[in-house]
């Protein structure tokens, strides 16, 4: 349930973002019809709807962008969460060992560990039924006794 939640929740965030990239682009949009209508008419006041239109968009899309590029970097502090666990915890790690050391739920750490694992950077090892993810050339004790 609470997945679901938090699914919602980014799918939500998502659309946010892109109605504000929309509500932006109307926003520039405008105020360039109002310099066009200002420029031809040759009046300054023949363009004040265009421009309160532009002021109102801009206002609000350009604040909710903002906002939306500090909340996208999150699933890359789970990545560096998630290597300094490994790090702390010996050089290897866990799914479950990794959920409990960092934000990240098992499903989501076992996810971003298998990516890392796919991808070169940590290499896997079965040790007692459970999965051992550590990072490559690193002799580990600690594993052994495991």
């Amino acid at each position: 349930m609470g997945e679901l939640k938090r699914q919602s929740r980014e799918t939500g965030d998502r659309g946010d973002l892109t109605t504000a990239y929309t509500t932006t682009a109307i926003g520039v949009a405008l105020l360039v019809a109002a310099v066009l209508v200002i420029i031809t008419a040759g009046v300054p006041a023949a363009g004040i709807g265009f421009v309160i239109g532009a002021a109102a968009c801009l206002g609000w899309g350009v604040p909710k962008i903002l906002q939306g590029r500090d909340a996208l970097p999150a699933s890359n502090n789970g990545e560096k969460e998630l290597l300094s666990a490994i790090r702390d915890n010996g050089g290897s790690i866990t799914p479950a060992e990794a959920a409990m050391e960092t934000s990240l739920t098992v499903r989501e750490a076992d996810r971003m560990l298998s990516e890392l694992a796919g991808g070169g950077h940590l290499t896997v090892e079965s040790r007692g039924g459970s999965l051992f993810y550590s990072l490559p050339g690193r002799n580990n004790p600690e594993l052994e006794e495991r």
